[in-house]
């Protein structure tokens, strides 16, 4: 069993049919069985604030926008809560999560990670209790995916389809050892102490790399105030780790001589606007493959 899944806002209404066509076979291609397509509806106040709008260019005497901040301003309403942008609803997708559960798993097709990004604390939870699930698979398809708006800029090869498992997710912040902590604690915790050295010197390099750029362009590294970002550890279904650095900004900047010695292979790419860092432990450094349930092909 397969579900389709795409957040309306990311995928242009003349494209949708051409990215239920591209699921339908991608599932068919590997044998997922039966399978349904779900798009998460646009917030509706972000509707709303475009109706709005259209009504102001259509009749820029109505004012409709401007009375209304008055009005919000009478009422002591900041407008700017109310048509957040960055306010996605995730019905949809903690609808097609129950299903998964009550089937005991399944796989899930999205156009692109940034269709399970930016959903705000509840998506972010909905997200990794997925993940964590033993048979639930998810297939990034924005490789091959020509009907998804804003598609990634890709600076290295995107690698071919590999399924993986995130086995621990950390907020990179400017005191990186507690970043390492989380690490630390998931490796000891599968009986892999002597994979935390190798790992730990990658995740230091990924956080000294992203902020020797962003300082050399003129900014601040990981803090407040500074650069954002999130480092994962994945888990190939053919045992090899991979260690990834997701910033809130773009890089176009060569991967450091240090990054690319501690790894067996280095991607940076960009999506909408963020920058993936993945780079590979050498296999030497490879864990169980057995101990891999689920999955994450083909992501930048």
């Amino acid at each position: 069993m397969w579900f389709g899944y795409a957040r309306s806002e990311l995928v242009p209404d003349q494209a949708r049919d051409e990215l239920r066509i591209t699921m339908h076979d991608y599932a068919s291609a590997f044998d997922f069985g039966a399978g349904q397509v779900f798009f998460e509806p646009t917030a509706p106040e972000q509707v709303l604030r475009s109706m709005l709008e259209e009504l102001d260019a259509r009749d820029p005497v109505l004012g409709v926008m401007l009375r209304l901040e008055q009005v919000a301003e009478a009422w002591g309403v900041d407008l700017g809560r109310v048509f957040d942008p960055n306010s996605p609803r995730t019905q949809v997708l903690w609808s097609v999560m129950g299903d998964l559960e009550n089937r005991g798993g399944g796989h899930l097709l999205v156009p692109s990670r940034a269709h399970l990004t930016g959903l705000g604390p509840s998506g972010r939870a909905m997200v990794q209790r997925i993940t964590r699930m033993p048979q639930a698979h998810i297939y990034y398809l924005d490789a091959d995916q020509p009907a998804v708006a804003d598609r990634p800029t890709v600076i290295a090869p995107v690698a071919a389809r590999q399924s993986e498992r995130v086995l621990v997710e950390s907020q990179v912040d400017a005191i990186a050892t507690l970043t390492r902590f989380d690490m630390v604690a998931e490796l000891t915790r599968r009986g892999w102490p002597h994979l935390i050295k190798p790992v730990d010197k990658l995740y230091m390099e990924l956080v000294e790399d992203a902020n020797r750029a962003v300082v050399a362009a003129g900014g601040l590294g990981f803090g407040p105030g500074g650069n954002d970002g999130v480092i994962r550890l994945l888990h190939r279904d053919d045992g090899l780790l991979v260690v990834e650095l997701e910033e809130n900004r773009q890089r176009r900047d060569v991967p450091a001589d240090g990054l690319k010695a501690l790894s067996a292979q280095v991607l940076r790419v960009i999506d909408r606007g963020r920058t993936f860092t993945r780079a590979t432990l050498p296999a030497q450094y490879g864990a169980p493959a057995e101990a891999v349930s689920t999955v994450f092909p083909g992501a930048p």
